[in-house]
């Protein structure tokens, strides 16, 4: 089946059926300010599952499906975030899907910046980046769908950082291995079945960095692809309210960085100065770390290979 897309007066682009079936939206707090959602286009809202919090159910009125949390799971919930993204992955199964936070803008890079098959490709745009048409979004959503057969996660970068070099032979914008933040593809024939061992509901910030470190230690692989990346609207305006975020303290994300640095001391590290004092810096100033994500999947690699040798 193909899906046909008019973008011009006598051009027609043509797209396969995208497998990615459901796109699972968690949120709170923000009934009337849903940007992911109103960013998407009909045919992908058609594929939404807003996943809300039992008490605030009754507040929404989008034209989408709904997956509504136990009671239990609510923002007294210090792991509420952990347990919803749990849930979510629970509730997917084998499905190809993904979860995506409920304040981005997508956007799409100039490929004059990216090779494919060695090749530098020509520009597509005048500028160096735009915000995602409708037919941008399902490139996108088609690429990543093509991806899910070859990997277990994929997704796109923060689009305010610059490409970085990539050693794919594909094509230069995939970094293999590179973890993916606030807008993840996931392939559940593989997710769902490690789901114990992934370490889901332990920490509340940066339960995502866990999640993945521990993805990739179980001998899976993933890619971050620079073509298409986003914002979070919450984190570059201030109009945008926080949830998570809210009257966090310093001694809370060191106790749940601690956490991942006991669990993977390897691969994540703690930055200290000379005085045993945390190094500014980091995602949202809490602190530097330093992850080698590439080192995590050679061990899960190797862990998973030599497993297969003496089992299979």
């Amino acid at each position: 089946m193909m899906r046909i897309v008019k973008v011009a007066r006598y051009r027609y682009l043509c797209y396969t059926s995208i497998m990615i079936e459901k796109i699972y939206i968690p949120t709170v707090n923000r009934v009337e300010n849903q940007i992911t959602y109103n960013g998407l286009s009909d045919s992908l809202k058609e594929r939404v599952t807003l996943v809300v919090q039992e008490w605030e159910r009754p507040q929404y009125n989008y034209d989408c499906n709904y997956l509504v949390l136990p009671k239990e799971i609510n923002l007294d919930d210090y792991l509420c975030l952990a347990k919803t993204r749990d849930y979510i992955y629970k509730d997917a199964g084998t499905i190809k899907y993904c979860v995506l936070d409920d304040d981005l803008i997508f956007k799409r890079r100039n490929q004059k910046y990216f090779k494919k098959s060695g090749l530098r490709l020509e520009e597509d745009m005048k500028t160096s980046k735009r915000v995602c048409t409708d037919e941008d979004l399902l490139d996108m959503f088609d690429i990543y769908d093509n991806l899910l057969d070859v990997v277990s996660y994929c997704g796109g970068c923060r689009i305010g950082l610059p490409p970085a070099e990539s050693n794919d032979q594909r094509h230069s914008s995939y970094l293999n291995n590179s973890p993916v933040f606030s807008q993840l593809f996931l392939n559940g024939a593989d997710i769902y079945e490690k789901l114990e061992e992934l370490n889901t509901t332990k920490i509340r910030y940066n339960e995502d960095v866990l999640f993945l470190l521990s993805v990739l230690t179980s001998g899976l692989s993933g890619v971050e692809c620079q073509q298409f990346g986003f914002q979070n609207s919450s984190t570059e305006t201030k109009e945008v309210s926080q949830t998570v975020w809210n009257d966090t303290t310093h001694e809370q994300v060191w106790k749940d960085h601690q956490v991942i640095e006991n669990l993977f001391p390897r691969f994540f590290k703690i930055l200290l100065d000379e005085n045993g004092n945390r190094i500014s810096g980091g995602f949202r100033n809490y602190g530097k770390t330093k992850i080698d994500w590439g080192k995590a999947h050679d061990y899960g690699k190797h862990k998973h290979t030599t497993f297969k040798s003496l089992f299979g």
